[in-house]
């Protein structure tokens, strides 16, 4: 049985690819799905006036927590098991490494986010992951 990783950011693409999991896995058995949500990382004394590491760490938390919630949310109803990883970094990079470290045998992903990190699977995060793994990865719309 496979383990399937899905970055998501809230988006419907990402969703979509939620949706195709579950529609492949029918004819293709999955042990367990893992969600990721990769925040752009902010820097501790942006935006002028500055803000702590620890509000920068809740900050990151609650919009992955946001972005991942849909998904979780259909996987819980499909009865389909879960975990779910909230990350802030580079997303092609964070990715790739994620998929690496859960022992994933593939990689679904939407081709194109409009969730609260923008760009966030647009082309170029999916090229970029495409380099950085040998995994096949289904791109969904």
């Amino acid at each position: 049985m496979k383990r399937i990783l899905i970055p998501v950011d809230g988006s419907e693409p990402a969703l979509n690819a939620v949706k195709a999991l579950l529609d492949a896995r029918r004819y293709d058995p999955v042990e367990r799905v893992d969600l990721l949500a990769v925040q752009l990382p902010l820097q501790a004394g942006a935006f002028g006036s500055g803000l702590s590491q620890e509000e920068i760490d809740a900050y990151h938390q609650e919009e992955g927590e946001a972005a991942l919630q849909a998904a979780r949310d259909l996987l819980t109803q499909s009865g389909v098991p879960f975990e779910t990883h909230i990350l802030a970094g580079s997303p092609a990079e964070t990715i790739a490494r994620v998929a690496d470290e859960t022992g994933a045998n593939e990689i679904f992903m939407g081709t194109r986010g409009l969730g609260s990190v923008s760009a966030f699977f647009m082309g170029s995060v999916a090229t970029g992951v495409l380099s950085l793994t040998d995994l096949p990865i289904t791109l969904v719309k």
